[in-house]
């Protein structure tokens, strides 16, 4: 069903996560900053990447990376 509707919301811990916008039939998604500027990563994100605990956020021109923090005693 969610293929038919032009916006579909997805809701984590109480609070809309992500959101997908469709127009023509394919679909653009968003992760959805909170009101306090927080972000939920999509779970595959975090699996792909292997952020676990601590993550490192850098600023760069028009965009923000998020690298794993390697020393944060996690990985083995």
């Amino acid at each position: 069903m969610s293929g038919q509707v032009r916006r579909t919301v997805r809701i984590r811990d109480g609070r809309t996560s992500t959101e997908t916008l469709r127009e023509r039939g394919e679909g653009e998604g968003f992760t959805v900053l909170d009101r306090a500027g927080r972000l939920q990563l999509p779970h595959d994100y975090v699996e792909r990447y292997g952020l676990r605990g601590r993550v490192r956020p850098t600023g760069e021109a028009g965009h923000v990376d998020v690298w794993p923090d390697r020393d944060d005693g996690t990985d083995s």
